[in-house]
């Protein structure tokens, strides 16, 4: 890693006690903590004396760098994008007709009814935070793209037929199953 050197000129300070703060890193990477060192200057008397501080360069090994608002742009463009994608899947899955619905409710009825039975799933991996700046687990997330309840969602599904009890699960990750039982 490299060092720069910045310069600060101090010769129109006309405070009799003036301190600078700055604050030192180990660039060698041995050691991950940040200090601060307060310097005295209020004794310098010569009005060209120009300060010196050794800094990292930030444009390169260990150290990140810095971050611009193209990149904020990129990624908020990114998470966006994902969003939307997930929407647009979650809108899908949540919005099953009866057309929809009759073939796996005939399969679950010829397998004589099992409670629990898997109507449908839905893969979603959920950003590490997302467009709104909050980090958001699996069901919370799918409730935010739902933008409503998953209450309300299996209370909507069971308007729609008679005699059957709609549930979820979720594997915690990235998998939320649709299940039917009877009432």
């Amino acid at each position: 890693m490299s060092l720069s050197t910045i310069a600060y000129d101090l010769s129109g300070i006309s405070s009799s006690s003036f301190y600078l703060s700055t604050i030192q890193v180990d660039v060698s990477g041995n050691i991950p903590n940040l200090s601060t060192v307060v310097n005295d200057l209020s004794g310098v008397t010569n009005p060209g004396f120009i300060y010196n501080m050794a800094t990292p360069d930030l444009s390169g090994g260990n150290v990140s760098n810095i971050l611009s608002i193209d990149d904020l742009l990129n990624s908020h463009e990114a998470v966006s994008a994902k969003e939307s994608t997930d929407r647009n899947a979650v809108v899908s899955f949540t919005t099953l007709s009866m057309e929809s619905l009759k073939p796996t409710l005939y399969r679950w009825a010829g397998a004589g009814f099992p409670g629990g039975y898997i109507v449908a799933t839905l893969n979603l991996s959920p950003p590490a935070m997302c467009s709104d700046g909050v980090s958001r687990a699996l069901t919370f997330y799918f409730e935010w793209l739902l933008a409503t309840p998953i209450a309300t969602w299996l209370q909507g599904l069971e308007a729609l037929t008679k005699g059957m009890l709609f549930t979820f699960s979720h594997d915690g990750a990235n998998t939320i199953t649709l299940h039917v039982s009877r009432a």
